[in-house]
C-alpha cells in the first residue's frame, strides 16, 4: 500500500516560565493508506502533543521546532493556516478526550454538525440538516431528529462522543486521529464507541491513528502499533509481531502491565527505577529505568532501526530482547 502519512524527525517544546521543556524529540512514524495504527505509552509520553502537532494545532507556549509531517507527499507544517483549515475536518479529522469540552454548550447539536458540513462544502442548510440526521443515525444515536435539537449538556458522555465522531466523519475523511476517544466512559460504552469507530473507518476505508494507554484496545482494533516514550517512538511493529516478540524493554513492560490487568494481578502503574531522563541528556531516555541497560545506553541514543521487515526498535539489545534471551 502507498504511504499516506510520514512524520519525520518531529521536534516540539513547551516554553514556560521555567524555560524550554522538550516534549517531542525526533518522532518518526508512518502510516499506509487504509491502515490502522495504535500509538501507546504512559501519560506524558507525548502522544496527544504528537497528534495535535500533525494538524498544526499547537499554539504558544507550545512550539514546533523542526521536522516534517508529509500527507500524500505534502508537508502539512509548511502550509499556511488558511491552507490547513481546508485539511482539518475535511481530509483529516480529530476526535479528542472529554467531548463535552469540544462542543459549544450554547449551540444545538444539529447546528454544530451543520456548521462543520457547510464549512467544507457548498451545501444548502436544509440538505445539511438532513445529512446531520443521517450522521447521528449512522453513529447509533436513537431518535436522531430529536437529538439535533438538543444541547450538549442534555446528552450523555457517550452520546457526546458519538456526535464528535459524526462530525469527524461528516466529509470523505481520509485519516481519523482518535485521541483517547473513550476517556472517562464506562467499559460498556467504551466498547460500543470503539466498535462503532472501527466499523465506520473500515466501511469508509478511512485510515486511523488510535491513541491509547490501553494495549488491549490497540491489540483488538489496530493492525500496527507504535510505542512512545519520552517524546520518541521507540518501537513499531505489526500487532501480532509486537505481542509475540516486542524488542524494546519498555514495550515489554507495557505488555506485562496489560497482562497483569487482564489477569487481575496487582498492576504496576509506573515503570520501576528513576524518573525519565531529560530529552537533552546523553544516551537512551529509558536507560535509568531499564533492567538490561549497559554503559553504551547511558552515553549514546539508539536509533529507531529495523529488526525485521516491518519491525523496528530503538534499543542496542533489541535482537536479544525480542528473542527472549535477556530479561526485560
Amino acid at each position: 500500500m502507498a504511504s499516506l502519512l510520514e512524520v519525520q524527525d518531529l521536534h516540539a517544546a513547551h516554553e514556560g516560565e521555567s524555560g524550554r521543556v522538550p516534549v517531542l524529540n525526533g518522532v518518526d512514524v508512518g502510516l499506509e493508506a487504509g491502515q490502522t495504527l495504535g500509538i501507546v505509552g504512559e501519560s506524558g509520553s507525548g502522544k496527544t502533543v504528537l497528534v495535535r502537532a500533525m494538524l498544526g494545532l499547537l499554539r504558544p507556549p507550545w512550539r514546533i521546532e523542526r521536522g516534517r509531517v508529509l500527507f500524500d507527499g505534502q508537508d502539512l507544517l509548511a502550509k499556511s493556516e488558511d491552507e490547513l483549515r481546508l485539511v482539518r475536518g475535511r481530509v483529516i479529522a480529530l476526535t479528542t478526550p472529554e467531548p463535552r469540552k469540544h462542543l459549544n454548550p450554547l449551540l444545538r447539536v444539529g447546528d454544530q454538525i451543520v456548521n462543520v458540513l457547510r464549512a467544507h462544502s457548498d451545501i444548502a442548510r436544509g440538505a445539511a440538516y438532513a445529512r446531520a440526521e443521517e450522521l447521528l443515525s449512522a453513529v447509533g444515536i436513537p431518535d436522531p431528529k430529536r437529538r439535533l435539537a438538543s444541547y450538549p449538556h442534555e446528552l450523555s458522555g457517550g452520546m457526546c462522543q458519538r456526535v464528535i465522531i459524526a462530525m469527524a466523519l461528516a466529509h470523505s475523511t481520509r485519516l481519523l486521529l482518535a485521541d483517547e476517544p473513550t476517556a472517562g466512559l464506562d467499559v460498556t460504552i467504551s466498547r460500543q464507541i470503539l466498535d462503532l469507530m472501527h466499523d465506520l473507518v473500515r466501511n469508509s476505508r478511512t485510515s486511523l491513528i488510535l491513541v491509547s494507554r490501553d494495549l488491549g484496545v490497540v491489540a483488538h482494533y489496530c493492525e500496527r502499533v507504535a510505542v512512545m516514550y519520552a517524546g520518541r517512538i521507540v518501537e513499531t511493529a505489526s500487532v501480532p509481531t509486537f505481542f509475540a516478540g516486542a524488542a524494546h524493554p519498555y514495550s515489554r513492560h507495557l505488555i506485562r502491565a496489560a497482562t497483569a490487568a487482564r489477569d487481575a494481578r496487582p498492576l504496576q502503574a509506573t515503570v520501576a527505577g528513576e524518573s525519565v531522563a531529560p530529552a537533552s541528556a546523553a544516551g537512551c531516555a529509558y536507560a535509568t529505568r531499564c533492567p538490561v541497560a549497559f554503559a553504551r545506553c547511558r552515553s549514546e541514543q539508539p536509533l529507531l532501526e529495523p529488526l525485521l521487515e516491518g519491525h523496528a526498535a530503538s534499543c542496542f539489545r533489541k535482537a536479544e530482547v525480542a528473542a527472549g534471551r535477556i530479561g526485560a
